[in-house]
Protein backbone atom coordinates (compact mmCIF):
# COMPACT_ATOMS: atom_id res chain seq x y z
CA UNK A 1 0.00 0.00 0.00
CA UNK A 2 1.56 3.65 -0.93
CA UNK A 3 2.62 5.68 2.19
CA UNK A 4 0.63 8.83 1.95
CA UNK A 5 -0.31 12.06 4.58
CA UNK A 6 -3.38 9.65 5.20
CA UNK A 7 -1.70 6.66 6.47
CA UNK A 8 0.49 8.91 9.08
CA UNK A 9 -3.39 9.67 9.95
CA UNK A 10 -4.30 5.92 10.45
CA UNK A 11 -1.23 4.92 12.41
CA UNK A 12 -1.88 8.00 14.71
CA UNK A 13 -4.88 7.76 14.73
CA UNK A 14 -4.77 4.02 16.06
CA UNK A 15 -2.09 4.67 18.37
CA UNK A 16 -4.58 7.25 20.33
CA UNK A 17 -7.24 4.95 20.10
CA UNK A 18 -4.55 2.00 21.74
CA UNK A 19 -3.43 4.61 24.59
CA UNK A 20 -7.24 5.39 25.43
CA UNK A 21 -7.98 1.82 25.28
CA UNK A 22 -4.96 1.53 27.70
CA UNK A 23 -5.99 3.63 29.92
CA UNK A 24 -9.52 2.10 30.52
CA UNK A 25 -7.69 -1.50 31.29
CA UNK A 26 -5.66 0.03 33.74
CA UNK A 27 -8.27 1.65 35.52
CA UNK A 28 -10.18 -1.51 35.54
CA UNK A 29 -8.06 -5.07 35.69
CA UNK A 30 -6.24 -5.33 39.29
CA UNK A 31 -3.29 -7.18 37.56
CA UNK A 32 -2.21 -3.86 35.71
CA UNK A 33 -3.32 -1.97 38.97
CA UNK A 34 -0.84 -4.12 41.24
CA UNK A 35 1.73 -3.86 38.52
CA UNK A 36 1.62 -0.22 37.82
CA UNK A 37 2.41 -0.75 34.09
CA UNK A 38 2.32 2.34 32.60
CA UNK A 39 -1.18 2.56 29.89
CA UNK A 40 1.49 3.70 27.32
CA UNK A 41 3.46 0.59 27.68
CA UNK A 42 0.05 -1.36 27.61
CA UNK A 43 -1.22 0.04 24.11
CA UNK A 44 2.41 -1.10 23.15
CA UNK A 45 2.04 -4.31 23.68
CA UNK A 46 -1.66 -4.25 22.24
CA UNK A 47 0.29 -2.56 19.39
CA UNK A 48 2.38 -5.38 18.77
CA UNK A 49 -0.19 -8.11 19.30
CA UNK A 50 -2.48 -7.09 17.32
CA UNK A 51 -0.78 -5.19 14.51
CA UNK A 52 1.25 -6.62 11.27
CA UNK A 53 3.96 -8.26 13.56
CA UNK A 54 1.36 -10.20 15.75
CA UNK A 55 -2.51 -10.90 14.79
CA UNK A 56 -2.57 -8.45 12.16
CA UNK A 57 -6.03 -7.00 13.12
CA UNK A 58 -4.37 -3.05 13.31
CA UNK A 59 -3.47 -1.76 9.94
CA UNK A 60 -1.10 0.29 10.32
CA UNK A 61 1.80 1.13 7.78
CA UNK A 62 5.02 -0.47 7.44
CA UNK A 63 6.51 3.55 8.09
CA UNK A 64 5.48 3.23 12.04
CA UNK A 65 8.85 1.99 13.40
CA UNK A 66 10.24 5.69 11.93
CA UNK A 67 7.71 7.68 13.67
CA UNK A 68 9.96 6.88 17.00
CA UNK A 69 13.03 8.12 14.98
CA UNK A 70 11.41 10.90 14.75
CA UNK A 71 9.57 11.87 18.05
CA UNK A 72 12.46 11.53 19.78
CA UNK A 73 13.88 14.59 18.33
CA UNK A 74 11.18 16.31 19.30
CA UNK A 75 11.76 14.59 23.18
CA UNK A 76 15.31 15.95 23.11
CA UNK A 77 14.93 19.19 21.83
CA UNK A 78 12.25 19.78 24.30
CA UNK A 79 14.87 18.90 27.38
CA UNK A 80 16.26 22.34 27.74
CA UNK A 81 13.25 25.18 26.34
CA UNK A 82 11.84 26.61 29.61
CA UNK A 83 14.29 24.92 32.32
CA UNK A 84 14.33 27.27 35.34
CA UNK A 85 17.89 27.82 37.15
CA UNK A 86 19.31 25.11 39.98
CA UNK A 87 19.74 26.88 43.33
CA UNK A 88 23.11 25.21 43.86
CA UNK A 89 23.47 26.13 47.70
CA UNK A 90 20.10 24.69 48.67
CA UNK A 91 21.40 21.29 49.14
CA UNK A 92 24.90 20.45 47.60
CA UNK A 93 26.16 17.68 49.10
CA UNK A 94 22.76 15.85 48.67
CA UNK A 95 22.92 17.13 44.80
CA UNK A 96 26.72 15.11 44.86
CA UNK A 97 25.30 12.12 46.47
CA UNK A 98 22.65 12.14 43.90
CA UNK A 99 24.59 12.95 40.91
CA UNK A 100 27.01 9.84 41.87
CA UNK A 101 24.62 7.97 42.10
CA UNK A 102 22.37 8.21 38.70
CA UNK A 103 25.73 8.48 37.04
CA UNK A 104 27.35 5.51 38.68
CA UNK A 105 24.85 3.08 37.76
CA UNK A 106 24.95 4.56 34.30
CA UNK A 107 28.44 4.01 33.92
CA UNK A 108 28.31 0.62 35.50
CA UNK A 109 25.26 -0.30 33.13
CA UNK A 110 27.20 0.70 29.97
CA UNK A 111 30.67 -0.38 30.52
CA UNK A 112 29.82 -4.15 32.48
CA UNK A 113 27.04 -4.23 29.64
CA UNK A 114 28.96 -4.07 27.08
CA UNK A 115 32.54 -6.43 28.75
CA UNK A 116 29.52 -9.09 29.38
CA UNK A 117 28.50 -9.20 25.84
CA UNK A 118 31.84 -8.88 24.04
CA UNK A 119 34.26 -10.91 26.34
CA UNK A 120 31.50 -13.50 27.59
CA UNK A 121 27.91 -13.78 25.36
CA UNK A 122 30.16 -12.98 22.25
CA UNK A 123 32.51 -16.25 22.99
CA UNK A 124 29.31 -18.23 22.74
CA UNK A 125 27.18 -16.75 20.21
CA UNK A 126 27.85 -14.51 17.14
CA UNK A 127 26.75 -10.99 18.61
CA UNK A 128 26.91 -7.84 16.98
CA UNK A 129 29.40 -5.63 18.80
CA UNK A 130 27.22 -3.28 20.01
CA UNK A 131 24.62 -5.74 21.26
CA UNK A 132 26.15 -4.94 25.21
CA UNK A 133 24.73 -1.87 24.38
CA UNK A 134 21.37 -2.69 24.15
CA UNK A 135 21.16 -3.10 28.12
CA UNK A 136 22.20 0.04 29.44
CA UNK A 137 20.39 1.46 26.30
CA UNK A 138 16.53 -0.02 27.32
CA UNK A 139 17.29 0.06 30.84
CA UNK A 140 18.54 2.98 32.33
CA UNK A 141 17.80 5.21 29.27
CA UNK A 142 14.11 3.51 28.36
CA UNK A 143 12.38 3.81 25.13
CA UNK A 144 13.06 7.02 24.64
CA UNK A 145 16.64 6.46 24.24
CA UNK A 146 15.90 2.64 22.87
CA UNK A 147 14.52 4.93 19.69
CA UNK A 148 18.00 7.23 19.60
CA UNK A 149 20.03 4.41 19.93
CA UNK A 150 18.18 2.30 17.31
CA UNK A 151 17.76 5.41 14.77
CA UNK A 152 21.73 5.68 14.91
CA UNK A 153 22.86 2.05 14.43
CA UNK A 154 19.98 2.03 11.78
CA UNK A 155 21.41 4.89 9.84
CA UNK A 156 24.81 2.70 10.09
CA UNK A 157 23.64 -0.44 8.81
CA UNK A 158 22.51 -2.65 11.56
CA UNK A 159 18.54 -2.33 11.55
CA UNK A 160 18.34 -4.74 14.84
CA UNK A 161 18.84 -2.74 17.25
CA UNK A 162 15.35 -0.79 18.11
CA UNK A 163 13.52 -3.45 17.85
CA UNK A 164 15.98 -4.87 20.38
CA UNK A 165 16.26 -1.59 22.19
CA UNK A 166 12.46 -1.65 22.66
CA UNK A 167 12.49 -4.85 24.39
CA UNK A 168 14.85 -4.25 27.00
CA UNK A 169 13.17 -0.84 27.64
CA UNK A 170 9.79 -2.90 28.34
CA UNK A 171 11.26 -5.36 30.36
CA UNK A 172 13.44 -2.88 32.08
CA UNK A 173 10.44 -0.82 33.21
CA UNK A 174 8.42 -4.07 34.09
CA UNK A 175 10.85 -5.22 36.34
CA UNK A 176 12.07 -2.34 37.65
CA UNK A 177 8.52 -1.63 38.45
CA UNK A 178 7.90 -5.05 40.08
CA UNK A 179 11.26 -5.12 41.95
CA UNK A 180 10.62 -1.75 43.18
CA UNK A 181 7.31 -2.75 44.62
CA UNK A 182 9.27 -6.24 46.11
CA UNK A 183 11.62 -3.66 47.25
CA UNK A 184 9.29 -1.21 49.43
CA UNK A 185 7.35 -4.58 50.88
CA UNK A 186 10.71 -5.50 51.99
CA UNK A 187 11.63 -2.17 53.49
CA UNK A 188 8.38 -1.55 55.14
CA UNK A 189 7.99 -5.15 56.87
CA UNK A 190 11.98 -4.41 58.21
CA UNK A 191 10.91 -0.61 59.38
CA UNK A 192 13.75 0.46 56.46
CA UNK A 193 11.75 2.99 55.42
CA UNK A 194 11.21 6.63 56.87
CA UNK A 195 7.54 7.64 56.11
CA UNK A 196 5.61 4.32 55.21
CA UNK A 197 4.06 2.01 57.29
CA UNK A 198 2.53 0.10 54.65
CA UNK A 199 2.46 -0.50 50.76
CA UNK A 200 -1.56 -0.22 51.20
CA UNK A 201 -1.34 3.66 51.62
CA UNK A 202 -0.04 3.51 48.02
CA UNK A 203 -2.91 6.36 46.60
CA UNK A 204 -5.62 5.24 44.43
CA UNK A 205 -4.53 6.92 41.52
CA UNK A 206 -1.06 5.66 41.22
CA UNK A 207 -3.13 2.48 40.97
CA UNK A 208 -5.59 3.77 38.27
CA UNK A 209 -3.93 6.13 36.55
CA UNK A 210 -7.43 8.16 37.26
CA UNK A 211 -6.92 11.70 39.64
CA UNK A 212 -10.34 12.27 41.35
CA UNK A 213 -11.30 15.61 40.17
CA UNK A 214 -10.84 17.64 43.95
CA UNK A 215 -7.20 16.63 43.01
CA UNK A 216 -7.03 17.61 39.66
CA UNK A 217 -4.35 20.60 38.34
CA UNK A 218 -4.12 22.64 35.58
CA UNK A 219 -1.44 21.21 32.84
CA UNK A 220 0.29 24.53 31.94
CA UNK A 221 0.20 28.11 32.18
CA UNK A 222 -1.19 30.49 29.12
CA UNK A 223 1.58 33.14 28.32
CA UNK A 224 0.44 33.79 24.93
CA UNK A 225 -2.73 35.47 24.34
CA UNK A 226 -4.95 33.13 22.29
CA UNK A 227 -6.54 35.46 20.34
CA UNK A 228 -3.38 36.06 18.47
CA UNK A 229 -2.10 32.07 18.96
CA UNK A 230 -3.13 28.87 20.84
CA UNK A 231 -0.33 28.77 23.80
CA UNK A 232 -0.14 25.13 23.20
CA UNK A 233 1.14 25.72 19.71
CA UNK A 234 3.35 28.30 20.72
CA UNK A 235 5.08 26.13 22.52
CA UNK A 236 5.20 23.20 20.01
CA UNK A 237 6.42 26.04 17.87
CA UNK A 238 9.39 26.20 20.08
CA UNK A 239 10.04 22.31 20.18
CA UNK A 240 9.81 22.29 16.33
CA UNK A 241 12.18 24.85 14.92
CA UNK A 242 15.16 23.25 16.59
CA UNK A 243 14.16 19.53 15.77
CA UNK A 244 14.52 21.04 12.10
CA UNK A 245 17.81 22.43 12.00
CA UNK A 246 18.76 19.75 13.94
CA UNK A 247 17.46 17.41 10.69
CA UNK A 248 19.33 19.69 8.24
CA UNK A 249 22.64 19.88 10.25
CA UNK A 250 22.84 16.27 10.84
CA UNK A 251 22.10 15.73 6.91
CA UNK A 252 24.76 18.60 6.29
CA UNK A 253 27.58 17.00 8.43
CA UNK A 254 26.88 13.97 6.69
CA UNK A 255 27.47 15.47 2.95
CA UNK A 256 30.71 17.01 4.55
CA UNK A 257 31.94 13.47 6.18
CA UNK A 258 30.04 10.58 5.44
CA UNK A 259 31.44 8.68 8.22
CA UNK A 260 30.32 11.18 10.66
CA UNK A 261 26.82 9.99 11.83
CA UNK A 262 25.91 12.34 14.03
CA UNK A 263 22.12 11.39 15.42
CA UNK A 264 19.39 14.38 14.07
CA UNK A 265 18.29 14.16 18.03
CA UNK A 266 21.81 15.62 19.71
CA UNK A 267 22.10 18.59 17.05
CA UNK A 268 18.32 19.40 17.78
CA UNK A 269 19.54 19.24 21.55
CA UNK A 270 22.28 21.51 20.63
CA UNK A 271 20.00 23.96 18.80
CA UNK A 272 17.29 23.88 21.63
CA UNK A 273 20.25 24.90 24.47
CA UNK A 274 21.15 27.69 22.27
CA UNK A 275 17.34 28.41 21.26
CA UNK A 276 17.32 28.63 25.46
CA UNK A 277 20.29 30.94 26.02
CA UNK A 278 18.28 33.39 23.43
CA UNK A 279 15.22 33.34 24.98
CA UNK A 280 17.07 34.18 28.56
CA UNK A 281 19.58 36.83 26.93
CA UNK A 282 16.72 38.23 24.98
CA UNK A 283 14.08 38.05 28.52
CA UNK A 284 11.46 36.03 26.40
CA UNK A 285 11.65 32.80 28.58
CA UNK A 286 8.92 35.04 30.89
CA UNK A 287 6.75 33.94 27.81
CA UNK A 288 7.07 30.13 28.15
CA UNK A 289 5.43 27.64 30.63
CA UNK A 290 7.99 24.56 31.49
CA UNK A 291 5.03 22.65 32.22
CA UNK A 292 3.54 22.75 28.82
CA UNK A 293 7.19 22.12 27.34
CA UNK A 294 7.33 19.07 29.58
CA UNK A 295 3.37 17.90 28.89
CA UNK A 296 4.30 17.88 24.73
CA UNK A 297 7.28 15.80 25.34
CA UNK A 298 5.30 13.29 27.54
CA UNK A 299 2.97 13.05 24.79
CA UNK A 300 6.08 12.44 22.08
CA UNK A 301 7.35 10.20 24.59
CA UNK A 302 4.03 8.34 25.07
CA UNK A 303 3.61 8.20 21.08
CA UNK A 304 7.01 6.94 20.94
CA UNK A 305 6.66 3.99 22.69
CA UNK A 306 3.70 2.87 20.99
CA UNK A 307 5.22 3.21 17.51
CA UNK A 308 8.65 1.60 19.01
CA UNK A 309 7.17 -1.51 20.63
CA UNK A 310 4.60 -2.01 17.44
CA UNK A 311 7.69 -2.50 15.23
CA UNK A 312 9.45 -5.15 17.08
CA UNK A 313 9.41 -8.12 15.47
CA UNK A 314 9.19 -11.71 16.77
CA UNK A 315 11.61 -13.23 14.52
CA UNK A 316 14.25 -10.64 16.00
CA UNK A 317 13.75 -11.50 19.80
CA UNK A 318 14.07 -15.19 19.09
CA UNK A 319 17.33 -14.89 17.46
CA UNK A 320 18.61 -13.47 20.33
CA UNK A 321 16.45 -14.99 22.84
CA UNK A 322 19.38 -16.58 24.71
CA UNK A 323 22.16 -13.75 24.86
CA UNK A 324 19.21 -11.25 25.94
CA UNK A 325 17.74 -13.67 28.55
CA UNK A 326 21.28 -13.41 30.59
CA UNK A 327 22.05 -9.44 29.54
CA UNK A 328 18.84 -8.83 31.15
CA UNK A 329 19.65 -11.21 34.34
CA UNK A 330 22.79 -9.73 34.67
CA UNK A 331 20.99 -6.29 34.34
CA UNK A 332 19.02 -6.65 37.25
CA UNK A 333 21.23 -8.23 39.07
CA UNK A 334 23.71 -5.16 38.31
CA UNK A 335 21.15 -2.80 39.60
CA UNK A 336 20.27 -4.99 43.31
CA UNK A 337 23.43 -5.26 43.73
CA UNK A 338 23.89 -1.20 43.22
CA UNK A 339 21.07 -0.52 44.87
CA UNK A 340 22.05 -2.70 48.24
CA UNK A 341 25.97 -2.11 48.53
CA UNK A 342 27.07 0.99 46.55
CA UNK A 343 23.88 3.38 46.21
CA UNK A 344 22.61 2.87 49.78
CA UNK A 345 25.89 4.35 50.75
CA UNK A 346 25.22 7.93 49.05
CA UNK A 347 22.50 9.52 50.86
CA UNK A 348 23.28 9.88 55.06
CA UNK A 349 19.59 10.28 55.39
CA UNK A 350 16.68 8.36 54.20
CA UNK A 351 18.54 6.21 51.84
CA UNK A 352 15.93 4.24 50.98
CA UNK A 353 13.39 6.73 49.68
CA UNK A 354 16.52 8.80 47.90
CA UNK A 355 17.66 5.31 46.08
CA UNK A 356 14.31 4.25 45.17
CA UNK A 357 13.88 6.81 42.70
CA UNK A 358 17.68 5.55 41.14
CA UNK A 359 16.56 2.16 41.19
CA UNK A 360 13.15 3.05 39.07
CA UNK A 361 15.34 5.33 36.56
CA UNK A 362 17.88 2.72 36.43
CA UNK A 363 15.14 0.10 35.55
CA UNK A 364 13.46 2.39 33.00
CA UNK A 365 13.39 6.15 33.59
CA UNK A 366 13.02 8.81 35.31
CA UNK A 367 8.98 8.59 35.89
CA UNK A 368 9.09 5.01 37.18
CA UNK A 369 11.98 6.10 39.47
CA UNK A 370 9.34 9.50 40.78
CA UNK A 371 5.80 7.10 41.11
CA UNK A 372 8.32 4.77 43.33
CA UNK A 373 9.30 7.20 45.35
CA UNK A 374 5.53 8.81 45.73
CA UNK A 375 4.96 5.74 46.86
CA UNK A 376 7.33 5.90 50.08
CA UNK A 377 7.69 9.55 50.58
CA UNK A 378 4.57 10.88 49.54
CA UNK A 379 5.09 13.84 50.47
CA UNK A 380 8.84 14.00 49.29
CA UNK A 381 10.05 14.60 52.25
CA UNK A 382 13.91 13.45 51.56
CA UNK A 383 14.40 16.32 49.11
CA UNK A 384 15.20 13.13 46.32
CA UNK A 385 13.08 15.14 43.90
CA UNK A 386 14.74 18.37 44.65
CA UNK A 387 18.23 17.07 44.48
CA UNK A 388 17.19 14.57 41.38
CA UNK A 389 16.41 17.13 39.95
CA UNK A 390 19.71 19.44 40.41
CA UNK A 391 22.24 16.42 39.44
CA UNK A 392 20.54 15.73 36.28
CA UNK A 393 21.69 19.19 35.36
CA UNK A 394 25.16 17.60 35.44
CA UNK A 395 23.97 14.19 34.59
CA UNK A 396 22.36 14.99 31.47
CA UNK A 397 25.73 16.41 29.02
CA UNK A 398 27.51 12.07 30.04
CA UNK A 399 23.83 10.67 29.36
CA UNK A 400 23.65 12.41 26.24
CA UNK A 401 27.50 11.73 25.42
CA UNK A 402 26.64 7.85 25.99
CA UNK A 403 23.32 7.88 23.83
CA UNK A 404 25.48 10.06 20.62
CA UNK A 405 28.48 8.69 20.43
CA UNK A 406 28.50 4.45 21.27
CA UNK A 407 26.78 4.05 17.81
CA UNK A 408 29.43 5.80 15.99
CA UNK A 409 32.57 4.36 18.33
CA UNK A 410 31.23 0.70 17.56
CA UNK A 411 30.59 0.83 14.31
CA UNK A 412 33.82 2.48 13.83
CA UNK A 413 35.75 -0.88 15.52
CA UNK A 414 36.23 1.04 18.88
CA UNK A 415 33.97 -1.09 21.03
CA UNK A 416 36.40 -2.59 23.07
CA UNK A 417 38.05 1.37 24.06
CA UNK A 418 34.94 2.44 24.73
CA UNK A 419 33.84 -0.03 27.25
CA UNK A 420 37.21 0.03 28.84
CA UNK A 421 36.85 3.96 29.12
CA UNK A 422 33.04 3.87 30.32
CA UNK A 423 34.77 1.28 33.33
CA UNK A 424 37.63 3.71 33.92
CA UNK A 425 34.79 6.68 34.26
CA UNK A 426 33.09 4.41 36.41
CA UNK A 427 36.62 4.26 38.65
CA UNK A 428 37.19 7.77 39.04
CA UNK A 429 33.57 8.78 39.26
CA UNK A 430 33.75 6.53 43.04
CA UNK A 431 36.78 7.82 43.41
CA UNK A 432 36.09 11.30 43.18
CA UNK A 433 32.60 10.40 45.17
CA UNK A 434 34.80 9.44 47.85
CA UNK A 435 37.11 11.97 48.07
CA UNK A 436 34.01 14.50 48.33
CA UNK A 437 31.95 13.06 50.34
CA UNK A 438 29.34 12.10 48.18
CA UNK A 439 29.90 7.92 48.99
CA UNK A 440 30.56 6.99 52.25
CA UNK A 441 31.46 3.30 52.22
CA UNK A 442 32.36 3.20 55.74
CA UNK A 443 29.21 4.21 57.43
CA UNK A 444 27.06 1.26 57.99
CA UNK A 445 23.20 1.71 56.74
CA UNK A 446 20.46 2.53 59.12
CA UNK A 447 18.03 -0.53 58.76
CA UNK A 448 15.61 0.87 61.02
CA UNK A 449 13.45 3.80 62.40
CA UNK A 450 12.75 4.23 65.75
CA UNK A 451 9.88 1.73 67.11
CA UNK A 452 11.01 0.03 63.93
CA UNK A 453 12.55 -4.00 64.71
CA UNK A 454 15.87 -4.19 62.50
CA UNK A 455 16.33 -5.95 59.45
Amino acid sequence: MKFTAWSVFIDFSLMGGLLVAAQILRAKVKLFQDLLLPAALIAGLLAWALGPNGLGWLPFSGSVGTYSSILIILVFASMPIGDKPVDWRQSGRGIGEMFSNYTGIALAQYGLGMALSLYVLGAIWKLHPGFGLMLATGFYGGHGTAAAVGAAFKGLGWDEALGLGMTSATVGIVGGIVGGVAFINWATRRGVTSFLDSPAELPRELRTGLVAPQDQKALGKATVASISIDPLSFHLALILIPSLIGYYLSKWVLVLNKNLQIPEFAWALLVAYLLQYLLIQTGTNKYVDRATVTRISGTATDLLIVAGMESIKLSVIIKYAAPLALLFAFGFALNWVWFMYLGSHMSREHWFERNMIVWGSACGVLTTGIMLLRVVDPEFNSRAMEDTAAALVLNRPIVIALTALPPLLIMNGLAGQFTWATIGGLAVLLVAARIFGWWTPQLPVPRARAGKHPA
